[in-house]
């Protein structure tokens, strides 16, 4: 999402709030209440992870959630108003976020890039090595958010593998005719379908890996007097 542009000012005067130009004020600090509900509310959502790791989704129930978390059902509710499915929701986001955090910190320290974007389903691949969330993640979790809302980790690797083929193709490593916006939408599909193929046969991950450095080195423009 672009960010919130500010409004012009006229020359010499200072942001609305702020007299003199002063530094903006800082933000509020939370206050325990609401650090406390803050952390309750993390702990359900690891609680049900843990869970599923363990049970897979179908033996994730709301008693066996709370006894993880040690809170009570009551409490679940006070924080997820729509009980378990808004919980499950919660959890299959955070999923999301804890992949592409990983994915980002092994993208980091390559050079290439190529191997930057193969840090995106080598995180998922890694993922689906848990066998139950990845399940959860690539199969029963996008029903729970729904099909029209892409979760927060396919955004994220989609807009990433868009920006990082962009670059690839000002600098001509990739012919300046391909689509990388289409070409990241099929790959990203990619990655959760190796995902979804691992997390039912974890032997199949390391074909899956270097399947998709294969198809990224298929898209690289030919080398000036190459065969």
């Amino acid at each position: 999402m672009s960010p919130t542009r500010t409004p012009s000012l006229p020359s010499g005067s200072p942001p609305e709030g702020r007299e003199g130009g002063g530094p903006a004020p800082a933000a509020a600090r939370p206050s325990l209440r609401e650090r406390q509900h803050l952390r309750t509310r993390q702990d359900l959502v690891r609680a049900a992870l843990d869970v599923i790791s363990v049970t897979g989704l179908d033996g994730a129930t709301i008693q066996r959630i709370t006894g993880r978390a040690g809170t009570s059902r009551a409490t679940l509710y006070a924080h997820f108003p729509g009980g378990r499915g808004d919980l499950l929701a919660e959890a299959y986001q955070t999923l999301g976020r804890d992949l592409i955090v990983q994915a980002e910190s092994s993208a980091a320290e390559q050079a290439d890039w190529i191997e930057r974007l193969c840090a995106y389903p080598r995180a998922m691949l890694d993922l689906a090595t848990q066998r139950q969330l990845g399940l959860f993640y690539n199969v029963s979790g996008p029903q729970l958010v729904g099909m029209k809302h892409r979760g927060v980790g396919s955004q994220h690797t989609l807009d990433t593998i868009t920006a990082e083929l962009g670059q690839a193709r000002e600098r001509g490593y990739i012919p300046a005719h391909l689509d990388v916006a289409s070409i990241a939408a099929l790959l990203v599909g990619a990655i959760r379908e190796a995902g979804i193929d691992a997390s039912r046969d974890p032997s199949a991950a390391p074909r899956r890996l270097e399947a998709f450095r294969q198809i990224l080195k298929a898209l690289q423009s030919p080398v000036p007097g190459g065969p």
